[in-house]
């Protein structure tokens, strides 16, 4: 009877045991791009010593039509071309899928060409570190200028309630021509301590910064944002995120359990820090790592 008893006993334990290393191994992840390159192959191998117990495959948008796509668990796609040629082949909601390097317009067609069920990794800053940012920079700041186009379209009411939380007064104003700045966008530079730089294209390009940043300069404003490439042309700071926090928000999610997000913001951050421009302004700049710290902190809280 023990022996009888026994026996089933044993194969239970063993087939929990099988289940357990299953389950540690991890999942088989597709990488799908539209052509190998030494970059691409340099970031596989990031995201392989990042999943150690995950199976990374390197998978260009050619080899899809002969491939088992059962056979692979997520996937991680980069740039519009490799997400639209999956989305196309893969059944809804088969896999998971997170999107990398994906352009806001891309995603908006895609999303409506495929009813979204793909998650797009944003790396754009977003306006609660952007705050903290200046907030931790300048910390005696309180009157913030934000010059706008007419395409920009945002919640404004809703970044000025943001902006309080971080003892922030918001001053918009449309900019219709940056090289002919009006009565309204010379009343708010001249009352505001800095200015906030926004995703907006339409003002914020290479065609314009340069013309902003001069206004900007002789008023003695410091222009925070609106990211990292803008800071090498003059602004003071700006967080973003790059290949590497890319890297660490990619393999978050490969581990962690997934929820149907369309979005998801990347946690991952840095700033970037022109010194000498910010020294011509007075701010003082000690060490970045201590800045991230602040506005990790300081965001976290709100």
């Amino acid at each position: 009877m023990g022996r009888s008893v026994g026996y089933p006993l044993r194969i239970i334990l063993v087939f929990i045991t099988l289940l357990i290393s299953l389950s540690a191994w991890g999942s088989t992840v597709g990488l799908l791009v539209d052509a190998p390159s030494d970059q691409i192959t340099a970031f596989q191998k990031q995201l392989n010593a990042q999943l150690p117990k995950h199976s990374i495959e390197l998978i260009s948008v050619p080899q899809l039509k002969s491939l088992d796509l059962s056979s692979i668990d997520k996937w991680l796609t980069l740039g519009p071309n490799a997400l639209n040629q999956l989305l196309s082949q893969l059944k809804p909601k088969k896999a998971p899928v997170l999107a990398l390097f994906l352009p806001d317009a891309a995603r908006i067609k895609l999303s409506a060409e495929y009813l979204q069920y793909f998650t797009t990794l944003e790396n754009t800053p977003d306006m609660v570190k952007q705050l903290a940012l200046i907030h931790a920079l300048v910390p005696q700041a309180k009157q913030v200028g934000v010059f706008y186009s007419g395409q920009y379209q945002a919640n404004r009411g809703e970044l000025d309630l943001l902006a309080k939380r971080f003892d922030l007064n918001l001053h918009w104003a449309e900019l219709k021509d940056p090289l002919d700045w009006d009565r309204q966008a010379l009343k708010v530079l001249a009352d505001v301590d800095l200015v906030l730089g926004v995703n907006d294209d339409a003002l914020y390009n290479t065609t314009t910064i340069r013309s902003i940043l001069m206004r900007l300069y002789r008023s003695g404003k410091a222009l925070i944002g609106p990211d990292k490439g803008y800071v090498r042309a003059g602004a003071v700071a700006s967080t973003y995120s790059g290949i590497e926090e890319t890297l660490m928000a990619a393999a978050q999610w490969v581990r962690n359990e997934h929820t149907a997000q369309p979005i998801l913001n990347n946690p991952y951050f840095n700033i970037s820090v022109n010194a000498q421009v910010a020294r011509s302004l007075n701010i003082v700049v000690d060490d970045v790592a201590s800045l991230v710290k602040q506005v990790k902190e300081a965001s976290d809280e709100k």
